[in-house]
């Protein structure tokens, strides 16, 4: 089937490279035509395990094109994925809707007969019957909207995409679904979950979700404060919650707090729909508390532990906000370098794929190291921010015995 898919970012690019690898004919549409002439060279424009050689394969076998053309883009398909961003309005929490309502305003510029728009990206309730509003009004053309939030973990997302737990789709009559069936023809062949539901819920099924995690870790957390406190050992504590099949091991992974561009910015979104509609989330609330306090917190753990050897020079090793990606959106690692800059500290930092990604945010503010080696040596004290498992190497570094280190995830 012919698929246009409008946007290249994470969701865009990860959706695209999965379609076509399932047999799909693809072609990605993005304003941004450094990131389309990249791609046409097969060069990522995002780090993920696995992402390079799916680019190489779908470029190489013809499976996939990028280009700049709107028009074509939404000519060339009847099912048209909208994969833009929805950042966050971070006072608010609300999403930003201003991208997709755009792109929908755009794309119905070119819809000269029946097209099916998809929606990838996380959109609050009532976004796609907002969307479809905006493309008939615009082109005089009777269209269907559906809502098919992505479920995929960044550093996993190739994996999660072709294996996934589940597929949610919600549509509002029998032509879409059927349309939506022979999208996902290859996961229902191999008897993966595929749920249809209205589009409303379709749209609440990724806040809650993610949500749901997001209480979890943050649970977690203020457990290993706890733990801390009294000297429990909570590695012991996290595998024995685990081992009970009501609650599992998935997110009991005590860190500095929860980051990139998905549960914060999610669980904000959720929250500020609740409050539209006169409902109190008031567990969810407190979530999100715990979570902002949790950067601060683990800022200070930090700033104590070297204070206690009279040190303002720190090596930090991990900048993206989770192992297996680039991402540094909302890392916990930026926020808490954020708190240390704030206190005079002198950083040192090291990350395999995050260290671009940081420079745009920091500038010459902090030392980006070369390697791991030489960000482990320029500082007597060590903050282990990103769960990299290349960071274990540590261990056997000839100097390891001469460090001070603090192991804010736990990987040591």
């Amino acid at each position: 089937m012919k698929l246009t898919i409008i946007g290249t970012g994470y969701v865009g690019l990860t959706s695209a490279l999965c379609f076509a690898n399932a047999g799909h004919d693809i072609i990605c549409i993005d304003k941004d035509e450094n990131k389309i002439n990249s791609l046409k060279n097969k060069i990522p424009t995002i780090y993920e395990k696995g992402l390079l050689e799916m680019l190489i394969s779908a470029v190489d076998n013809k499976k996939i094109e990028f280009s700049s053309d709107l028009a074509k883009g939404v000519k060339s398909s009847q099912a048209i994925i909208l994969a833009v961003g929805t950042p966050q309005d971070e006072a608010s929490g609300k999403a930003d809707l201003s991208y997709i309502y755009s792109a929908s305003k755009e794309a119905s510029k070119y819809v000269d007969e029946y097209k099916i728009f998809i929606t990838k990206s996380t959109v609050p309730v009532g976004t796609n019957h907002e969307i479809k509003k905006i493309i008939e009004e615009n082109c005089g053309i009777k269209i269907d909207v559906a809502s098919n939030p992505e479920f995929m973990r960044e550093g996993f997302a190739l994996d999660d995409f072709m294996k996934p737990d589940r597929i949610v789709i919600g549509v509002e009559n029998d032509k879409s679904q059927k349309i939506l069936e022979e999208i996902y023809q290859p996961w229902i062949d191999k008897n993966f979950p595929v749920l249809f539901t209205d589009i409303n819920t379709a749209e609440l099924i990724k806040y809650a979700s993610n949500a749901f995690l997001m209480t979890k870790v943050a649970f977690i957390n203020e457990i290993e404060n706890l733990s801390t406190k009294i000297g429990a050992n909570i590695k012991d504590l996290t595998k024995a919650m685990g081992l009970d099949h009501r609650i599992g091991s998935a997110f009991l992974n005590p860190g500095p707090g929860i980051g990139g561009s998905c549960f914060p910015k999610d669980s904000m979104a959720l929250n500020h729909i609740a409050k539209n509609h006169e409902i109190e989330l008031s567990i969810l609330e407190q979530v999100i508390a715990s979570n902002n306090q949790r950067f601060k917190d683990s800022a200070q753990k930090i700033q104590d532990f070297c204070k206690k050897n009279n040190s303002k020079k720190i090596a930090i090793l991990g900048l993206a906000f989770k192992a297996g990606t680039d991402d540094v959106r909302m890392s916990p690692a930026i926020e808490i370098i954020k708190y240390l800059l704030a206190d005079n500290f002198e950083i040192y930092a090291f990350d395999p794929h995050g260290i671009e990604n940081s420079k745009k945010i920091f500038g010459a503010k902090i030392n980006y190291c070369a390697s791991l080696q030489e960000c482990f040596n320029s500082a007597d004290e060590v903050a282990i921010l990103t769960e990299w498992d290349e960071f274990k190497n540590i261990k056997n570094f000839t100097n390891f015995n001469e460090k001070n280190i603090i192991d804010l995830r736990y990987i040591l």
